[in-house]
């Protein structure tokens, strides 16, 4: 047996119009994915915030014993429909320390978190925000130059190999955005080919970091409000690796989607669950071939909401 992230034992909600669900006994090991299955209307997301600790309930213990972090949970913890998804992962990463180029496998492991060196606690949400004004300002001025003519562009060039005044050459002040490139008269230097590029790399470093794998259908230039509902999932996984939780837990996991898309939301969770992270999500049914352990939830009655376990195999 594996070691116990969150436990719970006889819990129950109960409300004016009566039992949510009541006496459910769940224990959640790393490595393990949990679906807590039913009807709308049967408690899900309600047993899945409670297994969070970010829901009162009213009978019953919570035990959590790992950091747990949030996916997708409509109308609780979901994509800001203005940001990109490179803003979104830009913003979390900023809010923990972090810089995209720095995001990797072993960062991302769970209880990294809590390991975070503190050189890396800049200013980076600072930064993202002035990068590209200070990449339209150069570009714009070398653009300017180029009109001028060669000569004047050549004699600015003999005037800083020899330390002349005119003040600083700023073609040659390019700084390092939040997602690890820069620009130098202009153009993209350091690791990456061009500031889109660059985004894009660093957004699939980020996922493929996450343990996600690089066939993941997410356009880091894609808005909030354009994403499908499997990209608001998979966006919702990704930030939510970020912090190096030992607990992902996400909300009706299958909704919207087809078979192609809950094939491939069901296998991105066995691969978080691979590298020992515990899942629970809350689903209508579970893939067929999901190695799910799915507690089944009742309807809600003004008795109680009975709750079966079983493993899907």
């Amino acid at each position: 047996m594996g070691v116990v992230v969150v436990e719970a034992r006889g819990l129950g909600l109960r409300t004016s119009r009566g039992w949510v669900f009541r006496d459910v006994d769940l224990a959640v090991n790393a490595g393990e994915l949990h679906a807590i299955v039913g009807a709308p209307g049967s408690g899900r997301t309600s047993l899945l915030l409670a297994l969070a600790n970010r829901f009162p309930t009213s009978e019953g213990q919570v035990e959590l014993r790992a950091a747990a972090a949030l996916g997708q949970v409509a109308g609780v913890h979901e994509p800001d429909p203005e940001l990109t998804v490179a803003e979104h992962i830009s913003e979390r990463l900023s809010l923990l320390g972090r810089r995209a180029d720095r995001a990797g496998p072993t960062a991302l492991r769970p209880g990294a978190a809590d390991e975070l060196p503190a050189d890396e606690l800049a200013d980076a949400e600072a930064e993202a925000e002035a990068e590209d004004e200070v990449e339209v300002e150069v570009e714009v001025e070398v653009e300017v130059e180029g009109q001028a003519g060669g000569q004047a562009e050549a004699e600015g060039q003999v005037e800083g190999q020899a330390g002349g005044g005119g003040g600083p050459d700023r073609r040659s002040t390019g700084r390092r955005g939040f997602f690890g490139y820069g620009t130098v008269g202009g153009r993209p230097t350091g690791r990456r080919g061009s500031p889109r590029q660059g985004r894009r790399d660093a957004v699939a470093a980020v996922i493929t970091g996450a343990g996600l794998g690089t066939d993941v259908p997410l356009d880091p230039a894609s808005r909030g409000r354009d994403l499908t509902p499997v990209q608001r999932q998979i966006l919702g996984l990704v930030l939510a690796t970020l912090a190096g939780p030992g607990l992902i837990l996400a909300d009706d996991i299958d909704a919207g989607t087809d078979g192609a898309d809950r094939a491939l939301l069901w296998d991105l969770l066995g691969r978080l669950t691979d590298r020992g992270i515990a899942v629970v999500v809350t689903a209508r049914e579970v893939e067929p071939h999901s190695p799910s352990i799915v507690h089944r939830l009742g309807p809600r009655v003004t008795a109680a909401a009975d709750q079966d376990t079983e493993v899907n195999r």
